[in-house]
């Protein structure tokens, strides 16, 4: 029987990958209560300059593609692995010195470093992720995603606690920047599968983006880029219902919870359904909770607005993030050797952009339909907006389904677990890489394992 130490040691690096989600989620969630308290409390900022610095702040993240084709690029001479440890270094750094600025415009922007380079971190793991998968089968992939996401939510949830707990503690930020150490650790232990074959990056853009990819992001457009009714319905709940700030806080804790349900759910259940099954049922489930929505804000059936409110968290979140997982498991597979990062960087900021089109969109049409800051709205006028808002939700729903059915999705046929081998089995596993490994062919895109 193995020593307890050596059983935590196996099980570390064989779950380190998932381990630095779980340290994304606890950094990315640590400081966000005490920057709100701080902004509202110190810097006195009212509601349109908090979205206005929002605003700045997202910048960040939407930047990823570039920040992917950089890593790519000094991935040839410096590691993957020092670079995760160095983003969260430094985003500790600025994090810590968020307390030393009484100046906002230094505040926002150790913020915005404190953002970007966690936005680099995870671009890094993102490239990890991907390059693993690549070696994977299509159940594997599902696995491996699914898991990552799980870790992930987790940290977020505890990350969501320990804002709240110190958001008026003196040294908070101090606290929150103690939570990059465990990037900085698990990030000098992260390893690619030694299966992994390295590639050089393609120098071709027209290889990069073919067809098939082409097709796959105008998939992630229509996937996300319809208007919605979150923020009439957020503030409806605030100031018509009076929703307080601890059923927000349970709300956003719950949302996570539900993440990592749907992950879970996922790897146990859906890795070997058809894609387009579960894309296209779940997005329906989603639909018929705006519906739902509206039926509550136009009187016409009557629930306890808290109890709906944290009913709506659970099964808006658990359907939205179990229709996108497969759309980003087949999003790793079209990434092409060489350029992971900057791929997959691509792919989720598309699915960012969409959104932000998508509240662009829901705030113009509420304007259009004169749904401004009313506490008591005419009912004819939410029924036109959410008429709209279920019509878009429809026309991206069948050009997801035909879509579906256009791309095509390579699949390894190795099926390779997400684990660290000792070097005693390193020549048996470079003997079953020349024997087994096959050519990647390309596959109808229903994920029939």
């Amino acid at each position: 029987m193995l020593p307890l130490y050596k059983v935590l040691v196996n099980g570390f690096q064989m779950n380190i990958l998932y381990i630095l989600y779980f340290w994304l989620g606890l950094n990315l969630c640590a400081p966000t209560i005490m920057i709100q308290y701080t902004f509202i409390n110190d810097f006195h900022l009212g509601v349109v300059e908090l979205a206005e610095i929002s605003g700045i702040i997202s910048v960040a993240w939407a930047i990823k593609p570039f920040i992917g084709f950089v890593v790519d690029y000094i991935s040839r001479f410096l590691s993957r692995r020092f670079q995760v440890s160095f983003a969260y270094c430094c985003s500790g750094i600025f994090t810590c010195s968020l307390a030393f600025f009484n100046n906002m415009f230094l505040f926002i922007g150790a913020l915005f470093l404190a953002s970007f380079f966690l936005a680099f971190a995870d671009v890094v793991q993102d490239s990890f992720l991907v390059l693993t998968l690549q070696n994977s089968s299509i159940r594997q992939r599902g696995r491996v995603q699914s898991l990552a996401w799980t870790y992930r939510s987790f940290g977020s949830i505890l990350g969501c606690l320990l804002s709240a707990t110190f958001s008026f503690h003196r040294n908070r930020f101090a606290i929150a920047s103690l939570c990059s150490l465990g990037g900085i650790f698990c990030g000098l232990y992260l390893d690619v599968h030694k299966q992994t074959k390295k590639s050089k990056l393609s120098k071709s853009i027209r290889e990069l983006f073919d067809s098939n990819v082409l097709w796959f992001s105008l998939l992630l457009f229509f996937f996300a880029y319809e208007p919605g009714d979150g923020a009439i319905f957020e503030y409806q709940m605030i100031k018509r219902y009076e929703v307080g700030p601890m059923l927000l806080a349970m709300a956003q804790i719950l949302a996570f919870v539900m993440i990592m349900l749907s992950s879970l759910t996922f790897r146990k259940c859906c890795t070997s359904s058809r894609v387009i099954v579960i894309v296209t049922l779940t997005t329906i489930c989603c639909m018929l909770l705006i519906a739902a929505r509206n039926l509550l804000l136009t009187n016409r059936i009557l629930v306890n607005p808290n109890v709906f409110f944290l009913g709506n968290v659970i099964w808006g979140s658990f359907f939205s993030h179990l229709s996108f997982l497969p759309l980003a498991v087949i999003s790793s597979a079209l990434c092409k050797p060489g350029a992971e990062a900057m791929m997959y960087a691509y792919f989720m900021s598309l699915t960012n952009f969409a959104s932000i089109i998508s509240r662009e969109l829901s705030g113009f049409l509420a304007d259009k339909i004169g749904i401004h800051k009313q506490i008591i709205i005419e009912t004819e006028k939410l029924d036109l907006f959410y008429i709209i808002c279920l019509i878009f939700d429809f026309i991206g729903l069948v050009a997801v389904f035909f879509l579906l059915i256009k791309v095509k999705v390579p699949e390894q046929t190795t099926e390779i677990e997400l684990v660290e081998f000792d070097h005693e089995d390193l020549e048996a596993i470079e003997e079953l890489s020349d024997t087994s490994l096959k050519d990647t062919e390309l596959q109808e895109i229903p994920l029939d394992d």
